[in-house]
């Protein structure tokens, strides 16, 4: 009879793999964790024991889609991630 909650030890590239799957997904990390079936704590944990390594390597241009012909004076950017952080700049 198999045991009701067994647990699976996954390896640095599975967290890896999965990490790459949770930036893609758009998902809250509670609603990745709960399709995915992977214990929160367990993904936070591997989230910070991985770190920086987990962070995509591609690059993205910013390109405006209007020219501004005068310098703004008051200006704010927001840029909300798929996962669902969000950044702020205002000058």
């Amino acid at each position: 009879m198999p045991k009701p909650h067994s647990r699976k030890r996954r390896s640095r590239a599975e967290w890896t793999e999965i990490f790459s799957r949770f930036a893609s997904s758009g998902l809250t990390t509670r609603e990745f964790c709960r399709r995915e079936r992977l214990s929160l704590s367990s993904f936070q944990r591997w989230r910070s024991r991985l770190g920086s390594t987990i962070a995509s390597a591609e690059f993205v241009e910013l390109v405006p889609t209007e020219s501004v012909t005068a310098p703004a004076t008051d200006w704010t950017i927001e840029i909300a991630l798929p996962n669902g952080a969000q950044l702020r700049f205002r000058g």
